[in-house]
């Protein structure tokens, strides 16, 4: 169960989806985002998957998440990139603002390309 508006802290959530199903549920995502979260000094992410949903048909937890943003329950949703609202660029891109609409920030994960450069230079 996710925190509603009325148990009132605005939390940090993280939102995965894959197409098929993912047994182990995303697990290296889900780590990936939660250590992201911890150098960012940000609470544990509540976690908001949509698991063997294709980005074309409805995706219920996503539609939760952007519940508990509009009711100001979450502030901050990470993501490992935007694709998981859609693979269509323009359409991810579109969820990600309806987001920001409400108040709430995406954050992506830094790509390993930036990460590896970053500890070299």
């Amino acid at each position: 169960m996710h925190p509603t508006a009325s148990s009132f802290t605005a939390r940090t959530a993280m939102y995965l989806r894959c197409y098929p199903f993912d047994t182990w549920q995303m697990r290296n995502h889900q780590d990936a985002l939660r250590r992201h979260a911890e150098l960012l000094a940000l609470p544990a992410p509540d976690l908001y998957l949509d698991n063997g949903t294709r980005s074309c048909e409805p995706m219920p937890s996503l539609q939760e998440l952007l519940g508990q943003a509009t009711a100001g329950a979450v502030r901050l949703v990470l993501v490992p990139g935007l694709f998981v609202f859609s693979l269509h660029e323009e359409q991810a891109l579109a969820v990600a603002l309806r987001f920001k609409a409400v108040g709430c920030g995406v954050a992506t994960l830094p790509s390993l390309r930036h990460d590896l450069r970053r500890s070299v230079c």
